[in-house]
């Protein structure tokens, strides 16, 4: 779904930006059109965008299972969410968030203006810079 820094036009890249109200609507058409695709786990990146757009999407689904993050950062994260009821288990979808599916690092391009980069430094190397595997932004990520 559309985050804050998509509806105005800033590269977000690894930055923890939370869903718009339309992100938020579409995320839930998304589930929509997902709910009676059977799905037993839901694998997310750690950015709140990511996990918002599963959940809202997940709650749509025909099974009605409650998606539930697990939390593996730390032993002690992953004692205090676990869940001990069978039954409850049997309810739930485990949602597992992993920093390694975030959104590439954009470096010195997150937070700037999609627009105004492109007129200080050429909408070709712009593109280049979003669409290459193998040249990274300014001090961000290749892929």
């Amino acid at each position: 779904g559309e985050s804050l820094w998509n509806e105005k036009n800033l590269f977000t890249g690894c930055v923890d930006v939370p869903l718009t109200e339309k992100g938020v609507e579409e995320a839930i058409e998304a589930g929509k059109r997902i709910s009676n695709i059977p799905i037993d786990i839901i694998f997310t990146s750690s950015l709140i965008r990511a996990q918002m757009t599963a959940m809202l999407a997940m709650i749509q689904h025909r099974r009605k299972k409650v998606p539930i993050i697990l939390h593996n950062e730390s032993e002690k994260a992953k004692t205090w969410s676990q869940v001990f009821s069978e039954e409850t288990k049997n309810q739930s979808i485990p949602v597992i968030p992993s920093w390694q599916l975030n959104e590439r690092m954009y470096g010195e391009l997150q937070g700037l203006n999609k627009q105004e980069t492109a007129e200080r430094y050429g909408k070709e190397q712009v593109h280049e810079w979003r669409r290459s595997y193998d040249i990274p932004p300014p001090k961000g990520e290749s892929l």
